[in-house]
């Protein structure tokens, strides 16, 4: 049964070391893929990328197309499709914190500055822990002793 184990274990190993995989660099002008080491494929894929895409309100996701600009044809995809998540532009105005309550915690009222994403919360309420107040060890005052 050991055997078995080792022999299923051993082969899924392999396995991840022969797969082929993307390294990604990103810089404001292009992507660069390249595979993983150990892989078939070593070539590099140089991308230029493209504007994302508004956001998908239905998914939350925004895309990008990247069109290949150097590397060759047949090994590298001429164009590639990214998302990722939108963000919600939520700007809002800091309040101020309140006093610490018997739980130690504390509390401010943020409200949405104008011009901010109609979907966000008019006001949102932030909370946390009070920091312990550190009680700094006074100098004693040094007595000096007269030695006669």
């Amino acid at each position: 049964m050991k055997w078995l184990a080792l022999c299923v274990l051993a082969v899924v190993l392999i396995t991840l070391a022969v797969a082929d995989g993307e390294i990604w660099e990103e810089d404001d002008h292009e992507v660069l893929i390249r595979s993983e080491r150990g892989a078939k494929n070593r070539e590099e894929c140089r991308y230029g990328k493209g504007a994302w895409s508004e956001c998908d309100l239905k998914t939350n996701m925004r895309s990008r197309t990247l069109t290949l600009k150097k590397g060759n044809q047949t090994t590298c995809e001429s164009t590639k499709t990214i998302q990722k998540k939108c963000k919600k532009a939520c700007r809002y105005e800091k309040g101020t914190w309140g006093d610490c309550n018997a739980q130690s915690l504390m509390t401010r009222n943020d409200k949405l500055k104008p011009n901010s994403d109609a979907s966000c919360e008019q006001n949102r309420q932030i909370t946390k822990k009070c920091k312990p107040k550190s009680v700094k060890p006074t100098k004693g005052k040094a007595t000096r002793r007269n030695r006669q």
